[in-house]
């Protein structure tokens, strides 16, 4: 990581940590695949919010105390709530009907495998839910939460690339960055749930347990698709933009919620009816879930 110490501006001094990587933008020749991945490994496994920020290193740490885990779980309920989404409109946007083969499992695991089979999975994000509930929340308490603007950004930011922009860079977006690093993320999570946060049930535990293996099917499928693109350096460089943009915006979210727990004083909103979609049209007497 390198730290540079940025001129002043308005008499302020800036200490930034730069997100740093070999990747080499100005050339026009595209590298090997294995090359390629590499430089975005490499970039992921430095900067990946959950073990790089501080409110992720506090949270491993097992240094949160009950409130601040409760208010953590209802910002990232948002964030969560949006993966049925991601996951419908990388089909939607797919360029093959084989890539529209291999994405309709990942959506499915999202909407719950309980579609198809009595003894499936609930959706992933009924079973953050039972997670929130699990620490004490209500339903309405987690769905009618102040959100901290990062989070509202973070949304916002993620919905946008999934509609304008093509389904390889969108899987560049999740599949390389937090798919990537989600297993051995929740495992180690799992691990201070046990240890350290003893007063949170096993039983709300279930959505930390499946992403931490289901994910890495869907990280290796993800790179698979992106491998049909990689033939030309324009599309690398979308790709490793894209990549880029996924770990800012989660540091970012992490940031404003790193902020609200840490600060007296902090500006949030209560989300409109849909969040994080237009508030109309809109269907009456239904909830995210």
């Amino acid at each position: 990581m390198k730290t540079i110490a940025h001129p002043k501006i308005f008499e302020v001094k800036l200490s930034l940590n730069i997100l740093d990587s070999e990747y080499d933008w100005q050339t026009t020749e595209p590298y090997c695949k294995e090359e390629f991945f590499e430089h975005i490994d490499t970039l992921v496994q430095r900067y990946f919010y959950g073990f790089r920020h501080p409110l992720g290193q506090k949270l491993l740490e097992g240094q949160l105390n009950s409130q601040a885990l409760k208010f953590l779980a209802t910002q990232e309920y948002h964030y969560y709530s949006g993966t049925t989404w991601w996951n419908a409109c990388k089909l939607a946007q797919s360029d093959t009907l084989a890539q529209q083969r291999l994405l309709h499992a990942p959506l499915l695991d999202e909407l719950g495998t309980n579609l198809v089979t009595p003894q499936g999975e609930l959706a992933h994000i009924e079973l953050f839910m039972n997670y929130c509930k699990s620490l004490g929340l209500e339903e309405k308490d987690v769905n009618e939460s102040p959100i901290v603007p990062s989070v509202v950004l973070a949304v916002t930011e993620l919905r946008r690339i999934i509609r304008e922009r093509p389904t390889f860079e969108s899987l560049a977006c999740s599949n390389l960055v937090v798919e990537r690093m989600r297993p051995a993320h929740y495992k180690k999570l799992l691990e201070v749930f046990k240890s350290k946060y003893t007063w949170v049930p096993q039983s709300g535990l279930r959505f930390y347990e499946v992403h931490a293996t289901l994910d890495e099917d869907h990280e290796s499928l993800g790179r698979k698709i992106i491998g049909q693109y990689i033939y030309c350096k324009q599309n690398q460089d979308s790709i490793f933009s894209s990549v880029l943009r996924s770990l800012c915006l989660r540091l970012v979210m992490y940031d404003g919620i790193f902020n609200a727990i840490s600060s007296s004083e902090t500006f949030a909103i209560v989300p409109w009816p849909n969040f994080p979609k237009e508030p109309w049209p809109r269907p009456q007497g239904t909830s995210n879930l």
